[in-house]
């Protein structure tokens, strides 16, 4: 998949070509909206938008983003669109999808990304500013000739744990990052992350992962540098993808431990942690936020 977005550089041209046709979209669609999403009929003069223009045969032809007014003024002031910025609230890097786009005076004093966009539109590096304005780690986009991605790198600048970032997929077991280390996720055309590796600022490999997906469920496996396998865990989910039980194992495929999540109507979740025997050895309640 790629994320265009590909930048107005000239004013007076055609709205519509006599072989295209020409749709307007919302930018509070996501991307994958442009092909699936109902189009409108039209948008006010300072309101950011996509416009898509279609083949008589109903195929994309391109995809351009037309951004409101203030966002052209700042895109006036820029010498070079190799080195554009674009300042935005959420990321989401298994969709490559930008969204809710902020002014940089609105990213000052709270949590933001800032992408960092080719001359062809294309998303280079997507920075992650915590709301002290300190730059946590770097999305670093990796595309192929005809714009598609396969694979991206996450830098990252602190000590980090991956499994305090996303605990679905890793471990505590084996998910230490150090500064200037870097993870590495290699994701298929669907957009799920397949493996990821896990190298030091001299592109040394220090451990990965390997993923895999079934109909409610998911299977993740650690291994140190020289293939060695460190466990594994599964992961069962419910409804709406929320995580209702992480079992995980030792090298050798047995039980260590587990943690069951319950999602009642009177509170936020109830986490049980169980041991190697399957007993609950303890139980939290985590209230509703009011």
């Amino acid at each position: 998949m790629k994320l265009y977005v590909l930048i107005l550089l000239l004013a007076g041209t055609g709205l519509s070509q006599a072989d295209s046709t020409v749709k307007i979209f919302s930018t509070d669609l996501m991307r994958t909206n442009i092909l699936m999403g109902k189009p409108k009929e039209s948008v006010k003069k300072n309101e950011a938008h996509f416009r898509a223009v279609y083949y008589p045969s109903g195929e994309l032809k391109t995809v351009e983003f037309i951004p409101a007014n203030w966002d052209k003024g700042r895109r006036k002031k820029v010498k070079s669109p190799a080195k554009l910025k674009l300042y935005y609230q959420k990321w989401n890097p298994k969709k490559q999808e930008l969204l809710e786009g902020i002014t940089k005076k609105d990213a000052r004093g709270a949590p933001h990304y800032r992408a960092t966009l080719d001359n062809k539109g294309l998303v280079q590096d997507v920075d992650y500013f915590n709301r002290h304005g300190k730059i946590l780690w770097t999305y670093h986009m990796r595309w192929d000739d005809e714009g598609k991605s396969s694979e991206y790198d996450i830098e990252f600048y602190s000590n980090r744990n991956l499994s305090e970032l996303n605990h679905e997929l890793f471990a505590p077991d084996l998910s230490t990052i150090r500064p200037g280390w870097m993870a590495r996720y290699q994701i298929n055309n669907q957009g799920i992350t397949r493996g990821v590796k896990v190298f030091d600022q001299y592109e040394n490999l220090y451990y990965f992962y390997e993923f895999n997906y079934g109909k409610n469920g998911l299977k993740s496996k650690y291994y140190r540098a020289d293939s060695t396998l460190v466990g594994s865990h599964i992961v069962r989910f419910g409804e709406n993808r929320k995580p209702t039980r992480f079992t995980y194992y030792n090298e050798n495929g047995i039980m260590k431990n587990a943690i069951m999540y319950e999602y009642p109507d009177d509170a936020e979740k109830i986490i049980s942690q169980i041991n190697s025997k399957g007993e609950v050895i303890e139980r939290r309640i985590i209230p509703k936020k009011e």
